[in-house]
């Protein structure tokens, strides 16, 4: 399990909104950074991360593509 950073983007970037999330890996952050954004659909996106990973992202377009 890892704490994951969760942050909105949208068109100007990312922005001030962050969430945090303990996940058990790479995909259930995934899963969880499609949940946000489900729940907040006028974002362009949300990036996220583990302490030390490279920031991974989901947009509008991965909400229609199952997981």
């Amino acid at each position: 399990m890892s704490i994951y950073t969760f942050m909105f983007m949208d068109a100007a970037g990312v922005s001030a909104m962050l969430d945090f999330n303990d996940c058990a890996d790479d995909h259930a952050a995934r899963r969880h950074a499609l949940d946000l954004l489900a729940a907040a659909p006028h974002r362009g996106g949300v990036e996220f991360w583990a302490e030390g990973g490279q920031p991974m992202q989901v947009t509008a377009d991965d909400l229609k593509v199952p997981d």
